[in-house]
Order: C-alpha cells, then sequence, then structure tokens
C-alpha cells in the first residue's frame, strides 16, 4: 500500500496541472483587442450611454403625443357655508329687511376627471426630434472611440507582456551561461589556475543578473494584470498569451506598416464625432430661432361629479352623476422678452461659429498627428534593424570572448565587459521591438483606426 501512494500524489499533481492549464484562456492579439471591444470597463460605460440616449429619442417624441391624465377627488364639507337670503322668500309676512340663512351645498361630494392634451404646432418640437438623433449619434461616435481606445491600450498591455517574457528568457539564457562559466572557473581557481579576481568578478555579474531577473518576474506579473484590467477582465483569473513577439515584428508585419500611408481626415473618428458637435451646435441655434414663432396646443377635459348628504351617497353609482366637458386650444406666443430671446440666438450663432473654427483646428492636429505618427514609426523600424544587427554583433563579441576565455586568452574583466555589452545591446533590442510595435499601434490610432 505504502507503494501506492508516490504514484497517487504523481497523479494528483499531474491532474491539477491539466485542471490549471484548461482553465487559463488563451489569446492571441487580435482575440484580447476583440475581447476588450466589449468587455473593456470604458466601452461597457459609453454602450450604456448609448442605450441611453436612444431612449431620450422616445422620450422627445412622445411630447407630440397625446397627453392623457385622470384624477379622483373627495372633499368634506365639515362646515357647509351660508348665504343670506331676504326673510320674505320664506315667510310673506316677515318684516321688510329681515334676513335668513341658507345652507347651499352638501357634505360630501366627488370627481371624476380624465384630460387630453395635444401638442399641435411647436417649432422647438421639431428641432428637439432632430438634436435627440444627433445626440444619439454622438453617443454612438463615443463608443466606437472607447473601442478604438481599448483596442490600442489592450495592443501596448500585450506588447508588455511580451516583452517582460523575452526578457525574462534573456536573463535566464544569460544567467544559465555565466552559471555553467562560475562552475569552470570556481574548479579552476581552487586548483590555482586563476585569481579570486575571475572568481568575483563572474560572481558579481551573476548576483546582477539574478536581481534583474527577479525584478522582471515581478514586472511580468503586473504586466498581466494590466492586460486583464484593459480587457475588462476579472485580475483572478488565469490567462495565456498565444502570439509571439516574433510574429508581430516580421518583415510582412513592417511591411503592413510601412504601407499605412492612405490618410483621409473625413473618416477618422475625432472628426467625424467634431461634425456630430456641430450639427448639435446648428440644431441649438435653430431652437433659440424657433421660440420667435407661437405654440399651439389642443384640450380637452371630461368629468363626472357626484354629491350627497352621508358618506355612502358619493360612492352609490346608481344616482345621478354630473357630466362635465371642455373641448379647447390654447396659443402661446412670447411676444417681447426684454431681448432676452435675442441674445440667446446671438450666443447660439457664436458657439457654431466656435465650433467651425474647433473643425478647422482638428482637421490641422489629424494631419500632424498622421505624419508624426508615420514619421516616429519609420524611424523605429530603422532602428529596429539597426539593434538587431547589433545584437548579432554583440553576440559573436561575446561568443568569442567567451572562447578565449576558456582558452586562457581572455581576462575575467574582458569577458564582463561582453557580458555586460550583450545585455545593454538585448535590452536596446527589446526597446527597439516594442517601440516599433507601439510606434505601427500609434500610426493606425492617427489613421482613426
Amino acid at each position: 500500500m505504502k507503494l501506492m501512494y508516490p504514484s497517487l500524489l504523481l497523479g494528483l499533481l499531474l491532474s491539477s496541472g491539466i485542471m490549471a492549464q484548461a482553465d487559463a484562456a488563451r489569446f492571441s492579439l487580435a482575440e484580447a483587442e476583440d475581447y476588450a471591444a466589449q468587455h473593456a470597463y470604458t466601452v461597457q460605460d459609453k454602450v450604456l450611454e448609448f442605450e441611453k440616449a436612444k431612449k431620450t429619442i422616445t422620450e422627445t417624441a412622445a411630447m407630440g403625443l397625446p397627453q392623457i391624465s385622470a384624477s379622483f377627488g373627495y372633499s368634506y364639507n365639515a362646515q357647509i357655508p351660508e348665504s343670506p337670503i331676504p326673510a320674505r322668500f320664506f315667510d310673506p309676512t316677515a318684516p321688510e329687511g329681515e334676513f335668513a340663512t341658507v345652507a347651499f351645498g352638501v357634505a360630501h361630494q366627488n370627481q371624476a376627471q380624465i384630460q387630453v392634451n395635444q401638442l399641435l404646432l411647436d417649432g422647438s418640437y421639431f428641432v428637439a426630434l432632430q438634436a435627440s438623433k444627433v445626440f444619439k449619434e454622438t453617443k454612438r461616435l463615443d463608443k466606437e472611440q472607447a473601442e478604438i481606445e481599448a483596442r490600442k491600450n489592450v495592443a501596448q498591455s500585450y506588447y508588455g507582456v511580451l516583452v517582460a517574457q523575452k526578457t525574462k528568457g534573456i536573463l535566464e539564457k544569460n544567467l544559465k551561461i555565466l552559471s555553467d562559466n562560475f562552475r569552470e572557473t570556481r574548479k579552476l581557481y581552487e586548483n590555482g589556475f586563476l585569481e579570486d579576481q575571475d572568481v568575483d568578478q563572474l560572481e558579481l555579474l551573476i548576483n546582477n543578473l539574478q536581481n534583474n531577473l527577479s525584478n522582471t518576474e515581478r514586472q511580468l506579473n503586473l504586466a498581466y494584470q494590466l492586460l486583464k484590467f484593459n480587457m475588462g477582465m476579472s485580475l483572478n483569473k488565469t490567462i495565456e498569451l498565444s502570439t509571439t513577439l516574433e510574429e508581430l515584428i516580421t518583415p510582412a508585419q513592417i511591411a503592413v506598416g510601412l504601407s499605412l500611408d492612405s490618410f483621409n481626415v473625413e473618416d477618422h473618428i475625432t472628426y467625424r464625432s467634431t461634425l456630430a458637435n456641430e450639427r448639435a451646435a446648428q440644431l441649438s441655434l435653430a431652437n433659440e430661432k424657433a421660440k420667435y414663432y407661437p405654440s399651439l396646443s389642443a384640450f380637452a377635459t371630461h368629468s363626472q361629479s357626484n354629491f350627497g348628504n352621508e358618506f355612502n351617497d358619493v360612492f352609490n353609482f346608481d344616482t345621478y352623476w354630473i357630466p362635465g366637458t371642455t373641448i379647447g386650444a390654447s396659443l402661446s406666443w412670447n411676444v417681447f422678452t426684454g431681448l432676452a430671446r435675442h441674445a440667446k440666438v446671438q450666443k447660439a450663432k457664436i458657439d457654431v461659429y466656435r465650433i467651425s473654427v474647433a473643425k478647422e483646428a482638428t482637421e490641422g492636429q489629424l494631419d500632424l498627428a498622421y505624419e508624426r505618427a508615420s514619421s516616429d514609426y519609420k524611424f523605429a523600424i530603422d532602428n529596429y534593424n539597426n539593434q538587431l544587427r547589433n545584437l548579432e554583433l554583440s553576440e559573436k563579441i561575446r561568443n568569442r570572448t567567451l572562447i578565449k576565455y576558456k582558452e586562457g586568452l581572455s581576462s575575467s574583466l574582458e569577458l564582463s565587459q561582453s557580458e555586460n555589452q550583450l545585455l545593454q545591446t538585448q535590452t536596446n533590442y527589446i526597446n527597439a521591438i516594442l517601440n516599433a510595435l507601439n510606434s505601427k499601434e500609434a500610426l493606425e490610432y492617427a489613421l482613426g483606426k
């Protein structure tokens, strides 16, 4: 029985590892961007705002539909008021000038009423209908902008994870090579073939690499957390990335980036949002002008009243209820508002002009942003190619120095210098990749994609 425990434990460990892998969701770069376009927190907020804007159209349209209201009222006259009447109405023998008081009214009464109002003519209403549609369009554009931002943020976070993984792999490889050399150097030192300075020099390099590796592992964990947050995913979930860094920086990918040279400002999301704002300002002006004209509405009211001296009388539906019906129309016209209306129209005209100026500024800003992003991407690609060549040279230098060191033709100081140079070149190479990817992302963003 004892021999079964290790096998059972191994089985449990393997099964738990398989389950952990099954729970981890794999995302390519495109899949992560698509996920964020639906689940990112900012996108969810803009989606709700868009849904709210659609309800605004219904709310505005309802102003032009019949407005029906109903009411029911009950009143109890605790003390019925009395009115003076000449006494001769009741008693012909009563003296001249004598009055008697008579109570006109009943103790209990109620009234049921229904009222219908219909807007017939109001310029502001028709402007409001158009404005609500423009408002909906601005919220749709806000949602589209949020999706673009979410894709960009996720792409940059995705690159951050890949770069951290690449850095970790390079440091682990360098650490293994130095650790192997350190063991060989220590044996040679113990046998009296090398000085202690050679051992100390390698140990110093190893300590620095281990420290950098530990820091990179922490940065990798933070990069994963940032990616999940930007995707709109719970930070407790586990994800894996299926797209590699090398797949994103292939010659074909670079060629695609360099071909992004067709810029049309009218297709850019920011410019389209500016056009929507301009349309909203124009409608605001139209609304102020519409207030110069009258507003016409119709109404109808029907009521049924009942009364009695006892409480039960007012709820006796067998008795006669007194009907009342009123039908009419109302014309409202603000003939003079003390120049306030004129001032509002002038303010609205200024807003329209301001938006037109902002539109021109937006065109220039977007053109400049594209030119800058295009230039930055081309420089980033040139820098990447240069750093790739430098990496190849640095690896050749380190390998030759390592061979010479093992043959006793090079000192530990020279080996240390070549290792530091390689590490710096590797760092520059990784940064060049990251800069190239981010520059391409910035170029696509400048194109409004």
